[in-house]
């Protein structure tokens, strides 16, 4: 039971996984960014305006834009490039297309899984010992008449 379930479950989850991405995995494009220091200039990132941040710059169609990214996790990859996967429609909503922050986030994993152990554990504790009296009608039940191939 324990092993179906969790290739029902892991199947299940891989398939949502391109699905549910915003910016939609299937309908956005990817762009390649520079990580920089922006000192001095606004960057307006979903209505916030934020003045020296640590930001990827990317270009469509010659207009550049720019994301504020996480200055601890990538501070040391000044001037590296990174993939950036947006959507045409609105190129201010991006995001770095990578496994961990795009693909896979922390907290859907977490009540994902979490809801799959509760439900497992209450399918366990349903089948794992059945009531003796729940046996003992088993038992006497007929069987039904068999087909003519079985």
């Amino acid at each position: 039971m324990i092993k179906s379930a969790s290739i029902l479950f892991l199947t299940c989850f891989l398939l949502y996984l391109p699905f549910s991405r915003q910016p939609d995995y299937f309908d956005s494009e990817i762009a390649p960014a520079i990580i920089k220091w922006q000192p001095n200039e606004l960057i307006e990132q979903g209505g916030k305006v934020k003045v020296g941040s640590l930001v990827a710059v990317y270009s469509e169609f010659g207009k550049q834009y720019a994301i504020v990214i996480d200055s601890a996790q990538y501070a040391s990859q000044l001037g590296k490039k990174v993939e950036v996967i947006y959507e045409l429609s609105n190129p201010h909503k991006a995001v770095i297309n990578k496994l961990w922050g795009y693909w896979l986030i922390p907290i859907e994993l977490a009540w994902s899984f979490g809801f799959f152990f509760i439900l497992l554990g209450i399918a366990y504790a349903t089948t794992h010992r059945p009531h003796p009296s729940a046996i003992a009608e088993q038992l006497k039940a007929e069987e039904g008449p068999k087909k003519k191939y079985e």
